[in-house]
């Protein structure tokens, strides 16, 4: 797919993202525009023209929080989507899908997905961890990374591993890592570098960033970040994305 051709999943997206901030606001729980999303708000103002995921970071406590609340305040048209609710999953972060749309990333195409494949925002918890702690934690997370991979796929040993790096967390401790459930980004920075949260305007809404945005941007994609890459580079996630279409799942458990 095109840039050009995404623009109405990211309104979906946008909705997905208006829904997790009312129920944060209302809780008082933290969270901020990370990776790619927080690119886009910096660079552009809202979305990379050519996105298609969009991506927001929390607390442990507040994750954790957040979980609790989403089953019941969330919109009928939003599915809170984790190992609890859609065991078959294969990441062990949480994400916001859609009930009324269809995402097939790239490495789904032709498989019997048998999960909820609705477009979605990714919901990723940190850990506070302790600077002499940060080599132990990679090493850790390379193994849950390792049993939790696409072609390995061992859930169970995975979340020993997952377990084992949520253990080092606290909320007196000054660095901030990925949690053990998003293993793909291993972002290591200190409190200050979040803390206090500003805001910053996406797609002309306004939501929390990290207080030195330029470190954070700098330490994820270097400190070039403000140059976009060269148009072939400019890809999508997807393969195909359907906003009128419902995915197999939500067709087969909910008609």
């Amino acid at each position: 797919m095109k840039y050009r051709d995404i623009k109405p999943a990211q309104n979906i997206m946008l909705s997905l993202l208006q829904s997790f901030d009312k129920i944060c606001k209302a809780h008082h729980l933290s969270y901020w525009l990370d990776h790619g999303t927080l690119l886009g708000a910096v660079r552009h103002g809202g979305f990379i023209p050519w996105d298609d995921d969009l991506d927001v970071t929390m607390p442990r406590e507040d994750y954790e929080k957040f979980l609790e609340l989403a089953r019941e305040e969330l919109p009928s048209s939003v599915f809170l989507q984790t190992k609890e609710t859609d065991p078959v999953t294969p990441v062990h972060y949480a994400k916001l899908r859609d009930r009324n749309s269809t995402y097939i990333d790239v490495w789904e195409e032709g498989k019997d997905i048998e999960y909820h494949q609705g477009i979605f925002i990714d919901i990723f918890p940190v850990n506070f961890i302790l600077p002499g702690d940060a080599k132990k934690y990679s090493r850790i997370m390379a193994m849950a990374k390792f049993f939790s991979n696409r072609y390995v796929k061992i859930d169970s040993i995975a979340r020993l591993f997952i377990d084992k790096l949520n253990k080092y967390h606290s909320v007196k401790n000054t660095y901030i890592v990925s949690g053990g459930e998003s293993m793909h980004y291993v972002t290591h920075v200190s409190k200050e570098t979040v803390f206090p949260l500003k805001t910053i305007f996406f797609e002309g809404i306004e939501v929390p960033a990290p207080q030195k945005s330029d470190v954070y941007l700098s330490s994820i994609f270097g400190e070039n970040y403000m140059t976009p890459p060269p148009v072939a580079k400019q890809k999508v996630h997807s393969i195909h994305i359907d906003t009128q279409q419902k995915c197999r799942y939500e067709v087969r458990h909910n008609g």
